[in-house]
């Protein structure tokens, strides 16, 4: 656990900065490789920097309308640079349509969109995981094993180092398979496949958490959300490879036709 790292007079938030270099790499991986998708690296960027603006903004006023009590006496702290004055939902709210409008402008399909982000979203899931190690959130069960850390008094699970190293192999397979999910009629089945391995990754280490809401009190709210995506995404996966099964049929057959 690292949550600041000092460097001289300088005491940077560990986590924070986790984060940040996560978003960074994320987004050069997903621009480098867009246009193989069809989407030109600088709708990519375009698009990003928007939503990041936006989702700033919406974070910032969503705080300011739940809390606007606090703010009538001084006005100006409004556009204080505290990070604890933003809404993380409300950000992403108005991040995401902003992305979404600029998407439409320039006539992008939704489902290429979301495959050209996959990537920046593997690599982002690497750094949620190593954020969490870094601040001693989501923390693992006790375990008495060679490579348990010492956490809260205790030794306890590495979950956030398990959930880290699943991300980076979900990334170095999704790599992989990039180059077989580019065929026409398979708009979207890149991210679902992202989808589907992130949530077998969290039904899988789940387990290992110290904490976690109950349903019914035998299963973990965070397991059944997870069997749920899981589910979904695999239906919906099935739908697109057999879209995309159809389409290189009737392509062959009309290239068959003109013999």
């Amino acid at each position: 656990m690292l949550p600041t790292l000092q460097l001289g007079p300088l005491a940077l938030n560990t986590p924070g900065l986790i984060l940040i270099i996560g978003i960074w790499l994320g987004l050069s991986l997903a621009e480098k490789r867009s246009p193989a998708r069809g989407v030109p690296s600088v709708q990519l960027y375009n698009m990003s920097a928007l939503g990041m603006i936006a989702g700033i903004l919406g974070a910032r006023l969503a705080y300011v309308l739940a809390h606007w009590q606090a703010f009538q006496g001084s006005p100006l702290s409004i556009l204080s640079l505290n990070p604890k004055l933003l809404d993380v939902w409300g950000g992403a709210a108005l991040g995401a349509a902003a992305m979404l409008w600029y998407s439409q402008k320039v006539k992008q399909p939704l489902l290429r969109i979301l495959d050209a982000y996959t990537p920046a979203a593997a690599v982002f899931m690497i750094a949620w995981h190593l954020s969490n190690l870094a601040s001693g959130n989501a923390y693992g069960m006790p375990a008495a094993l060679p490579w348990s850390i010492d956490l809260l008094g205790a030794l306890r699970h590495p979950v956030q180092a398990y959930e880290a190293l699943a991300a980076l192999a979900i990334l170095g397979l999704l790599l992989k398979l990039d180059a077989r999910m580019k065929s026409s009629g398979n708009e979207g089945a890149f991210f679902l496949a992202f989808l589907a391995l992130s949530a077998a990754s969290r039904l899988i280490f789940e387990a290992f958490r110290a904490e976690g809401e109950l349903l019914f009190g035998a299963v973990r709210s965070a397991q059944a959300g997870a069997w749920l995506l899981l589910a979904l995404s695999l239906l919906l996966l099935k739908k697109r490879l057999k879209l995309s099964a159809e389409h290189a049929l009737e392509d062959k057959n009309t290239h068959g036709n003109r013999f």
